[in-house]
């Protein structure tokens, strides 16, 4: 009887370290997530910016006026297209 209770002693601790790591690796994955979050941001709206410039310096290459290249101008082809060449 007292080695039947030790046992159950033994499953139940068993079963509650399981449970504390399990609450550790969900701890430490929100912690890391908080963490990383401004970082992941920053490198997106980094890229964001970095690609608004990229097609500033397209539009102002191609003849536009800076001002209005910043403004997310979109220019049309202004030549005869492809699909107009074939009846």
């Amino acid at each position: 009887m007292l080695s039947a209770q030790a046992l159950r002693v033994q499953e139940a601790g068993l079963a509650l370290s399981d449970e504390i790591v399990l609450f550790t690796l969900g701890a430490q994955m929100a912690w890391l997530e908080f963490w990383a979050r401004p970082f992941l941001q920053a490198g997106a709206e980094l890229q964001a910016w970095q690609a608004r410039q990229a097609r500033t310096a397209r539009l102002v290459r191609r003849g536009v006026p800076e001002p209005l290249a910043r403004e997310g101008l979109h220019l049309l082809p202004t030549g005869p297209s492809k699909a107009a060449e074939f009846p």
